[in-house]
């Protein structure tokens, strides 16, 4: 796997025509790539499946104490690929005894995929693993009936196997290079704020600073 550094800045179309010795506007195309859990910040009740003592409320997710030992708060179905390695990321607060526990579980919510990480105390919390399925959710499980917690800003993204570091995969054939451009939140990135790697045809971008819970990023790349 080899890894291509580009530089200088790249500000404008003109600029890209002159880096690449191109004298036409190269056909870009736009590749959008964001959370791949849906309403992860809870922003509305909907979107996750709520066993009894779970609630959206307010931007978080809340248990109440009241349901049973070991029920799960579930997202919908998730894009993640089976095969490839994510990174799960939730923040805890209000946990008042015991853990809790999250991570990939099978396409209805009801059994976690291999592995999970369990938390015990308030924070914000990383879990990496491979998906089993194609159609996989994220759930997040009380450990203990009567326990209470809250919880925000969930999210999933594929990684980079060999550091567990976030990165974006670009359809097979497109890359970025000297003539596109990567946009993060309205403003667009220059080389050094990330890493384009390429193998057999397959582009990745790795960000140098990781992506958020509600992180826009318009990529623009072409064939060429």
């Amino acid at each position: 796997m080899t890894v291509n550094t580009v530089s200088p800045a790249i500000i404008s179309r003109a600029e890209f025509n002159r880096n690449a010795g191109q004298t036409k506007t190269p056909q870009l195309v736009r590749m959008d790539f964001g959370n791949l859990v849906t309403n992860g910040g809870f922003d509305t009740d909907t979107d996750w499946t709520k066993p009894t003592g779970y609630s959206i409320s307010a931007g978080v997710a809340s248990y109440d104490g009241t349901g049973v030992l070991y029920s799960k708060l579930s997202s919908g179905a998730t894009s993640a690929v089976f095969g490839r390695r994510y990174i799960i990321g939730l923040t805890v607060s209000n946990l008042s005894a015991s853990n809790i526990s999250f991570g990939l579980a099978t396409s209805s919510g009801v059994t976690f995929q291999d592995t999970t990480t369990a938390v015990s105390s308030d924070g914000t919390y990383t879990h990496t693993q491979v998906a089993d399925e194609t159609t996989s959710t994220i759930s997040i499980q009380n450990n203990t009936a009567a326990q209470t917690f809250d919880l925000d800003n969930v999210s999933l993204y594929e990684v980079d196997p060999s550091d567990d570091a976030p990165w974006l995969r670009l359809p097979y054939g497109y890359s970025v290079g000297r003539t596109g451009m990567i946009v993060r939140d309205g403003v667009i990135l220059h080389p050094s704020d990330y890493t384009e790697i390429k193998d057999s045809g397959q582009t990745w971008i790795k960000p140098i600073v990781a992506p958020g819970v509600s992180t826009e990023f318009s990529i623009w790349g072409s064939t060429a």
